[in-house]
């Protein structure tokens, strides 16, 4: 009976605090960090304020932790390659990991532009680290595969620059992409423009896709 309470309540748990994080990406792509208020998010996920300082403690608990997702998935595909893995397929993965979440999820993307915008005040501290070490150990990554001659010669840190531009461009900049294309991209034209941002990349290290 024991197990069975402990389970049902982390079930809960699990669930309000999905809905406090989709409230708070509403609210807080919205209204920024400064103009949301933790009512207001209490208010769109239908539950009492108390619940989220329960589980996040403050707004900028809650807020850090949204930043920390979005960085963890954006950073999952390429999270365990190595130097024996093939670059071509690992950065591929990378590309289309990133293009498909900007899709989905454009309102965590353009939440993490505001703050880096804003100069990353809640960036700094706990999770610029992790970022910041994160970002040397895939530069690392990518010169051990110049190194081992199966990529060109580049500079990595700039490689990282442009994958990430090119992939966020298409959640932070869908309206650019609305008023110039006329309409939203349909499903096909988005996976060619994945494919084309991919084929730019693969070609530009030297390889060929």
């Amino acid at each position: 009976m024991a197990k069975a309470t402990a389970g049902q309540s982390g079930a809960i748990r699990k669930k309000n605090e999905r809905l406090i994080l989709k409230a708070a990406t509403n609210e807080f792509v919205k209204h920024g960090y400064q103009g949301t208020s933790l009512q207001a998010i209490a208010d769109r996920a239908e539950l009492p304020k108390a619940n989220i300082l329960y589980y996040f403690k403050s707004k900028q608990g809650l807020y850090k932790t949204l930043l920390e997702d979005i960085v963890d998935m954006w950073n999952d595909a390429f999270e365990n390659t190595t130097a024996n893995d093939d670059p071509e397929q690992a950065i591929s993965a990378y590309i289309r990991s990133k293009m498909r979440y900007s899709r989905s999820h454009p309102k965590s993307s353009r939440i993490f532009a505001m703050e880096i915008i804003q100069g990353a005040p809640n960036l700094k501290g706990n999770l610029q680290f992790p970022v910041v070490d994160w970002t040397k150990n895939k530069c690392s990554l990518i010169q051990a595969w110049i190194d081992q001659g199966k990529i060109a010669a580049i500079e990595p840190l700039y490689l990282l620059f442009l994958i990430w531009g090119a992939t966020q461009f298409y959640a932070d900049f869908d309206t650019e992409i609305k008023m110039i294309n006329g309409k939203n991209l349909s499903a096909d034209e988005f996976a060619k423009a994945e494919q084309n941002v991919i084929d730019i990349v693969i070609r530009g290290i030297g390889l060929k896709s």
